[in-house]
């Protein structure tokens, strides 16, 4: 090439990678800085229980995503249980909680009322977009006690925690005292599509509605007895998707 020398081409060349090196750099410490920020969380205030041979923690958390209530069990030989949820769902659970511990107080003495299979004396759940938590008032050779549990994504794995009836009224106590001082300026849970769940031959596909600071979203989950595996299609792709996977099917059916 006319006016250059091999070594100054080649000189250019290195130049140039090491600015595209250099760039590639700073979008993947910028994405890294994203995710970091996103896992940042902040500890807002805490509450600590005694409730028979238990402890039990009720924390007020922040991260990019907004407050959350994380509630911890600690159990006697020290492992412990947690289950947590979105500030914005917080009233909701404070209620469920209010109804359980009223159901509880006018329960009958086991020896005048009769025994369930299960043991099971009351049931009742929240939907909140992908997220469902669920309320189990049972009853065991140690006493009554409400399990609390739920599930971020459908066919996800369950977080759970075991309150001792006596405690229901505690835990709502400090929930109600958080949602005065934390809950005022939490956004209302935008109304998503109910999950669709579907079976074909020994697998079964989970569709989970979900939003974050991103946008929203759709999650398509495989799940087997062996594995599970998943696919996220933002909103702004889900036409084309559409589009894509009808014309599939026109070939397949000719096929």
């Amino acid at each position: 090439m006319e006016g250059f020398t091999v070594r100054e081409m080649a000189s250019s060349d290195s130049d140039n990678q090491r600015d595209i090196s250099a760039e590639r750099r700073s979008n993947s410490g910028e994405r890294q800085s994203s995710r970091e920020r996103e896992r940042e969380i902040d500890e807002l205030a805490t509450r600590s229980l005694r409730i028979q041979s238990k402890r039990y923690y009720v924390d007020v958390k922040q991260n990019a995503r907004g407050k959350f209530i994380k509630l911890v069990e600690g159990l006697p030989d020290g492992t412990k249980n947690r289950l947590s949820f979105p500030m914005s769902i917080v009233p909701d659970v404070r209620d469920k909680l209010t109804s359980f511990a009223d159901f509880y107080g006018e329960l009958e003495p086991a020896s005048q009322r009769e025994a369930t299979e299960d043991g099971n004396l009351k049931k009742d759940d929240i939907r909140s977009n992908q997220r469902k938590i669920y309320f189990d008032l049972k009853e065991n050779k140690r006493g009554v006690f409400l399990r609390i549990s739920s599930t971020a994504s459908f066919g996800g794995r369950r977080q759970t925690i075991a309150l001792p009836a006596q405690g229901i009224i505690d835990v709502r106590n400090v929930l109600t005292e958080f949602i005065d001082e934390f809950g005022g300026d939490e956004e209302e849970p935008l109304e998503l599509p109910e999950f669709q769940e579907m079976r074909v031959e020994r697998k079964r596909f989970y569709f989970d509605c979900g939003s974050n600071d991103r946008g929203s979203f759709v999650r398509i989950s495989e799940v087997t007895s062996k594995y599970r595996s998943s696919v996220t299609v933002p909103k702004q792709g889900l036409h084309k998707f559409r589009e894509l996977l009808g014309d599939i099917i026109d070939k397949m059916e000719k096929v």
